[in-house]
């Protein structure tokens, strides 16, 4: 006999990630094509791989072409995506449109590739950031994530030299306080263990750290309730990072996390899927555990590594956090600031 899974736990992360619907739109949209030798990567260049992509994105939407859609996406991008156009199709409904107002594009010097960028644009009325990706001369730039901030949050001041062009930092520069290929691990390990995580002194509390253990905890409590043992795990991924260098030293990195939201009910017998994740699955389940996988994308601000010395030893020999000269002032922490993903696998077992 299947057992019905509290909706709640399941949905509990990414499932408002993506905004409200918007209308659909009355315009034609038209596909605008790539070619090989538009290589060097310029703020000029950027613009009109911003644009190919929005239109072709449009276009997509419009027909229902998950394959053209898929075509213009990479990375996480892929999965979100595809379960985006699969939720759509299995409920026969279409998928939003979106409107794009003028991006702010920042583009590093690079040379070689992968290329990339970043845009921060209104879409539909709401701030996203959104990075590109191009892997070869021959490729096009496609979608490799979107982050939407939280509200009330703005991306910090990105440091664009004279021509205009961003600076990219190496994954693994060590002039922020955490390096950018870094920041999801301490993410991960505060969204499962709470503001006791040790490495909750290195980040600021939020929704996308200590707000996903709160969630969580009640989300176990609700489960238990059901009789349903409820787990939670984030993982840090081999997603590309995007580090770029903002005005103060420091940086905004975007990246990605996995999250898995698991179930599991003592009898055996198969879990009744909720409905929200149902186009999912692919045959029905058939154990008394079921895995919900979802693709989670951020963005986070990490400040510039302080000359002064963070820490002091305490009495016991354990490192606790400098109080700035007896001042009480609290060392500066990485903020989280945006997110957006979309639950995009389920396992059973």
């Amino acid at each position: 006999m299947a057992t019905a899974l509290p909706l709640v736990p399941l949905l509990l992360l990414g499932a408002g990630c993506s905004g409200a619907r918007e209308r659909p739109r009355d315009a034609r949209p038209v596909a605008i094509a790539t070619t090989s030798t538009d290589r060097p990567l310029t703020p000029e260049s950027a613009a009109r791989a911003f644009s190919a992509w929005a239109a072709n994105d449009d276009l997509a939407r419009a027909s229902g072409d998950e394959r053209l859609a898929l075509a213009w996406s990479a990375d996480s991008q892929r999965a979100v995506t595809a379960s985006e156009y699969r939720e759509a199709a299995f409920g026969s409904t279409p998928l939003p449109r979106h409107s794009y107002g003028r991006p702010k594009l920042w583009v590093p010097r690079m040379e070689g590739y992968p290329q990339w960028f970043v845009a921060s644009v209104s879409r539909g009325g709401t701030a996203a950031l959104m990075a590109f990706v191009k892997s070869s001369p021959e490729g096009r730039f496609r979608l490799s994530l979107v982050a939407v901030p939280a509200r009330g949050l703005k991306p910090p001041k990105v440091k664009v030299d004279s021509d205009g062009y961003a600076t990219a930092l190496s994954t693994e520069d060590q002039s922020v306080l955490i390096a950018p290929a870094l920041v999801a691990p301490p993410q991960a390990a505060v969204a499962e263990e709470g503001p006791r995580s040790y490495s909750a002194r290195a980040l600021k509390e939020g929704p996308y750290t200590t707000g996903y253990y709160t969630a969580n905890e009640k989300a176990a409590k609700r489960a238990a309730k059901e009789g349903l043992e409820y787990t939670s795990t984030f993982t840090a991924t081999s997603q590309p990072v995007f580090p770029l260098r903002t005005e103060d030293g420091g940086c905004l990195v975007l990246y990605s996390l996995t999250h898995d939201v698991g179930l599991a009910q003592k009898e055996e017998g198969p879990l009744e899927v909720p409905e929200d994740v149902a186009h999912l699955v692919a045959e029905p389940p058939v154990g008394r555990e079921l895995h919900v996988f979802h693709s989670l994308r951020f963005a986070a601000v990490v400040p510039p590594k302080s000359d002064k010395p963070d820490k002091k030893r305490d009495s016991d020999g354990s490192d606790e956090p400098a109080d700035s000269g007896g001042k009480g002032k609290d060392p500066e922490k990485v903020a989280v600031i945006a997110e957006d993903g979309a639950a995009t696998r389920i396992e059973s077992s």
